[in-house]
C-alpha cells in the first residue's frame, strides 16, 4: 500500500474515533487580540521612548523632541474553553504582544519580539477556583483607561503578571452582589543587592536575583465585593497586600534578608453603564519589580513609597468615550540617596469607533518626574492610536 494511502486511512479512522468520542471533555479554542499603531510627539526624552512610565533628567537646558512609531503593543491570543466537563470549568489562556524589547534587549523598531504575557489554565467546581501559570498579581486590580502602553506603571499603578499559584473563593452575597477572595503564591522577582554589612576582600553579590535566593515564594491576597446597580451600572470596592522576603547573599555565602510588601485599596462605580470613575490607593516598600517606588532598585532597610491614581470616563455617544485621570508614586525622600523621588502624570483621552471594532484615539498627558539632588523632569506627550479589535 502506498504511503499517502496510510496517511489517508490513518486520518478517516481519527475522525472516526473522535466522533465515537463526542461527548468525551475537550476544549473550544477562541481567538482574539487587537492590532494597534502608536504614533507619539513627546517634548522630552521619555522612559521607555515608545512610552512613558517616567522622564529622564534633562541632557542640556531646553526641549530634547522626539517622535516615535510602533505597533509593538499588537496583542494576540487565545482562551480555552473546557467542554463536557460536567459541573467543572476548566479553561486556559495564552496571550502575548511584541514588548520583548521592553527587557532591554536590543531589538531593532521593525523588528519586534514576542513578549508572554499570559500563559496559565483554571479549574474551577463550586464555589471554589485554581489558577496556576502566569498572569496578573491579585494586588491592585484595576486599570486607568490610557491610549500609552504602561497603564501609569510607575506613575501611582501597581501590579504587573508573574507565575503564580493561586487559589479563589466566590459566593453570591444577596441576588446583585458578588464576593471574592483571592490569594497565592507567587515569584518573587527582584534586584541582586550587596549585604550592609562590611564584606571581605573579594566578596560580592552573588549574581541571582535576592527574589530567587530568598528560596521561598512571596505571598498575595485580595478581599473584592462587586455589587450591580438596578440602572445597569455597578460598583466594585476591595483591599489587597502582599508580602515577599528576598535575600541579599554573596559569592562567599553570606546573606542578609529584607522584605517587600503593600497594602491596597481598589474601587470602582458606574452609576449608568455611561459613566463612571475608579482608583487605587497604596502604600509599602521595596516595589519596584510591582512598578511601584517609580521602579527604584529595592533597598535592604527598604524603599518605602506611597501611591495611587484615579480616572473618570464618559460615553458622550454611541461611538464617542472620553476619560481623564491622574497618578501620583512618591518614594520616600530619606530612603533614596539619588534618582526618582516623585512621579506624576495627568491625562486626557478621547477614543473614536468609525467602524465596528475599529476605532482611532488620541491622548494628552503631562508628566513630571522630581529627581533628589538633580533638577526635575517635564514631558508633554500627544498621542494618537489606531486600533482594530478582533
Amino acid at each position: 500500500m502506498k504511503k499517502g494511502s496510510i496517511i489517508l486511512l490513518l486520518a478517516l479512522l481519527a475522525l472516526g474515533l473522535t466522533a465515537l468520542a463526542g461527548d468525551k471533555p475537550s476544549f473550544d479554542i477562541k481567538w482574539y487580540g487587537y492590532f494597534k499603531l502608536d504614533g507619539a510627539y513627546d517634548q522630552n526624552l521619555t522612559s521607555h521612548n515608545n512610552f512613558v512610565m517616567w522622564v529622564p533628567t534633562p541632557a542640556y537646558q531646553g526641549d530634547d523632541q522626539q517622535f516615535n512609531m510602533t505597533a509593538n503593543e499588537t496583542r494576540f491570543g487565545f482562551n480555552a474553553i473546557g467542554v463536557n466537563y460536567n459541573n467543572v470549568k476548566v479553561a486556559g489562556k495564552l496571550e502575548f504582544d511584541m514588548y520583548a524589547s521592553i527587557t532591554g534587549a536590543t531589538i531593532a523598531e521593525n523588528k519586534a519580539m514576542l513578549q508572554l504575557r499570559h500563559a496559565y489554565f483554571s479549574v474551577e467546581t463550586g464555589h471554589f477556583k485554581l489558577l496556576a501559570g502566569q498572569t496578573w498579581d491579585i494586588i491592585s486590580p484595576l486599570n486607568p483607561s490610557t491610549l500609552n502602553y504602561a497603564v501609569l506603571w510607575g506613575c501611582g499603578n501597581i501590579g504587573y503578571r508573574r507565575p503564580q499559584a493561586s487559589f479563589w473563593y466566590n459566593n453570591k452575597a444577596g441576588e446583585n452582589t458578588d464576593f471574592t477572595w483571592g490569594t497565592g503564591f507567587f515569584r518573587t522577582i527582584g534586584n541582586d543587592l550587596t549585604p550592609t554589612f562590611t564584606l571581605a576582600t573579594g566578596e560580592t553579590a552573588d549574581g541571582p536575583d535576592d527574589g530567587t535566593d530568598a528560596a521561598v515564594p512571596s505571598f498575595q491576597t485580595i478581599v473584592d465585593v462587586k455589587h450591580t446597580l438596578p440602572s445597569g451600572g455597578s460598583f466594585r470596592t476591595g483591599v489587597s497586600g502582599l508580602w515577599g522576603q528576598l535575600k541579599a547573599e554573596t559569592n562567599q555565602g553570606h546573606w542578609e534578608s529584607y522584605e517587600s510588601w503593600a497594602a491596597n485599596f481598589h474601587l470602582y462605580f458606574a452609576p449608568t453603564p455611561k459613566f463612571g470613575f475608579s482608583g487605587e490607593v497604596w502604600t509599602g516598600s521595596n516595589l519596584g519589580s510591582y512598578f511601584g517606588g517609580i521602579l527604584n532598585a529595592s533597598k535592604i532597610n527598604g524603599l518605602a513609597a506611597n501611591g495611587g491614581w484615579f480616572s473618570a470616563w464618559v460615553q458622550a455617544a454611541p461611538k464617542v468615550q472620553f476619560s481623564a485621570g491622574y497618578g501620583l508614586d512618591d518614594p520616600k525622600d530619606e530612603d533614596i540617596s539619588s534618582g526618582r523621588s516623585k512621579n506624576s502624570c495627568v491625562y486626557g483621552n478621547v477614543r473614536y469607533a468609525f467602524v465596528p471594532q475599529a476605532s482611532v484615539g488620541f491622548e494628552v498627558a503631562n508628566w513630571q518626574t522630581n529627581y533628589k539632588n538633580a533638577d526635575k523632569a517635564d514631558n508633554l506627550r500627544a498621542q494618537t492610536s489606531f486600533i482594530l479589535n478582533f
